[in-house]
């Protein structure tokens, strides 16, 4: 196997996620106590929430290239960066850095072609859904993309930052994220898309009411194909 590296902790719970799903999804292809040989950089996720904030995406930029760098020189093979919003900056990543860099933007195109659909419901956090580095990439490979109201993006921020990357799982929020996702369905987005790494702690197979692609999963699946 190829050596897996993954900028993480942004936030711990996403890259939480991101280790279980890499030893559970191995586990069904492979026989017992096959592992993935994985290495992870993680930041320091106040410094990087407080650049995002002021949009210094140079900034975080070079905090994600100096993590990549650390783990090419660790015996990475491949990379993935472990967030949504933090694809804001891959290009940064692939430049710092001479081996593969796996987009999740593109594992999403993919989870899309898998499931006959064009269209997809695009929920993450306001940087995701206000900027356009995550829905013109979509855009330009064929897929139709849907993003909630203004005033639903800031709910969905204020789901995302208060609560789950501090670990707080709210029933409340459970139902209002079903609620904005099937208003963008209403609008012709036909598959949710779950494009917060954290969305996960509050949908799930047994759940969801509507067809989804989680990022997170369809990311570790794009970097154990690789």
């Amino acid at each position: 196997m190829k050596r897996i590296g993954l900028i993480g902790d942004m936030s711990w719970e996403s890259t939480n996620a991101y280790y279980s799903l890499f030893n559970q999804l191995t586990a069904e292809r492979y026989e017992s106590w096959v592992q993935p040989p994985l290495l992870i950089d993680s930041v320091n996720f106040s410094e990087i929430v407080a650049l995002q904030e002021v949009g210094d995406w140079s900034g975080t930029g070079r905090i994600l290239a100096d993590c990549a760098r650390r783990l090419e020189a660790g015996g990475a093979t491949v990379l993935g960066i472990g967030a949504n919003t933090m694809h804001m900056n891959f290009q940064d990543v692939v430049d710092a850095v001479s081996i593969p860099v796996v987009d999740v933007r593109d594992a999403i195109v993919t989870g899309l072609k898998d499931l006959g659909a064009t269209s997809l419901s695009l929920l993450g956090t306001r940087y995701v859904m206000e900027n356009d580095f995550y829905s013109s990439h979509l855009e330009a490979r064929g897929v139709t993309v849907v993003k909630p109201s203004a005033n639903e993006i800031d709910e969905l921020q204020a789901i995302i930052f208060d609560e789950l990357t501090q670990g707080v799982v709210n029933e409340k929020s459970r139902q209002r994220l079903f609620a904005i996702a099937e208003g963008c369905r209403t609008r012709g987005g036909d598959i949710v898309g779950l494009c917060c790494t954290e969305f996960g702690m509050l949908v799930n197979g047994r759940n969801a009411p509507w067809p989804y692609i989680d990022s997170t999963v369809t990311h570790v699946r794009a970097l154990l194909d690789y």
